[in-house]
């Protein structure tokens, strides 16, 4: 018996069927939305909805959207206020036991993927959060530039384990996950929000999953992306959470490491003023952070250094990086 079949059987044995929300975050990506939203329309699994955030793109979209015939509600904030924001707008609008995101570049790939996503969270009930696979979408190639996971993606990438890291526009949650661990942190803005998510997700006792049969295609769309923005939001933002999640001692480790990954990429990009921008605003703006301070436990710590233990070399990074640069 297929999948599909399957979760119909048990709806009719009166086995009530999750309702799946699908997310999507808009700014200005017209041309890769079709696409995106069709993948969506395709799917077997029929108990869903579908919610489009429009962070102020002032392109005409909501118009466009009805004037396709799109079964779809569309948010409109009133300005752009971040990838954090829209996705937290997004999660207070759906219903779904199943919160699903996808990026507004991002489409499935085949039409089994939200089916896949509700039999994963029904035979694992201690799984909580799954991590797509990521593909290039005219191969199916595993996109290595969205690679994050502390595992070598040679050996890896059709493996199913657990993890630490998930892309945003690429995951699914249980909607308890949000319920308990609460939103994105919308003082972020933008760059690394699925990094603080994530520690305060496994702070809490959830796991994520990465989840190899559930497969995504990433057009990485240039409409709405800046590469300068990235160096000075990822740089702010890695201070901010240095400061935000961590103990003192665990907090400069975590700054550490990740200044130091930035200042490789904006050495390779040259893209110094944006770098230093970020790390004069970064410090700036701790006061702003400062209420929001939750260390997470040390048992949180041990649990993500023991993930990381299983992550290649700096050599096998310092290569992959060079092959498909993360910025």
């Amino acid at each position: 018996m297929s999948s599909a079949n399957a979760l119909l059987d048990q709806q009719s044995k009166q086995t009530p069927l999750p309702l799946v929300s699908v997310l999507f975050v808009y700014f200005k990506r017209r041309e890769t939305m079709p696409e995106s939203i069709e993948s969506v329309l395709r799917q077997d699994y029929a108990r869903r909805e579908i919610i489009i955030v429009d962070n102020h793109s002032q392109d005409g979209f909501t118009d466009w959207i009805h004037q396709r015939g799109y079964p779809v509600r569309v948010i409109e904030l009133p300005e752009n206020q971040g990838a954090c924001a829209g996705r937290n707008a997004g999660i207070r609008a759906a219903t779904g036991e199943i919160l699903v995101f996808l990026d507004d570049d991002m489409s499935f790939m085949s039409s089994g993927e939200l089916t896949s996503i509700v039999e994963t969270f029904q035979k694992q009930p201690n799984t909580h959060t799954l991590a797509f696979r990521i593909c290039e979408p005219d191969t199916g190639k595993l996109r290595l530039r969205e690679w994050c996971h502390p595992r070598y993606w040679k050996d890896f990438a059709d493996t199913e384990f657990e993890t630490h890291w998930f892309c945003e526009g690429a995951s699914a949650f249980r909607r308890e996950v949000f319920e308990v661990s609460g939103g994105y942190y919308e003082p972020l803005f933008y760059g690394a929000e699925g990094h603080d998510l994530s520690v305060r997700i496994v702070d809490h006792g959830f796991r994520i999953i990465y989840t190899p049969r559930i497969r995504v295609a990433h057009r990485a769309a240039v409409e709405g992306r800046s590469s300068h923005r990235q160096y000075y939001y990822f740089t702010r933002n890695y201070i901010w959470m240095a400061f935000k999640d961590y103990s003192a001692a665990q907090g400069l480790a975590f700054l550490f490491r990740n200044l130091l990954m930035m200042g490789y990429f904006t050495v390779r990009a040259n893209t110094y003023r944006s770098f230093f921008q970020g790390l004069w605003d970064g410090i700036r703006g701790l006061r702003q952070v400062w209420h929001d301070r939750t260390p997470i436990r040390k048992s949180t710590v041990k649990y993500l250094a023991d993930l990381d233990k299983t992550r290649p070399g700096l050599l096998v990074r310092l290569a992959r990086h060079k092959t498909a640069p993360q910025m």
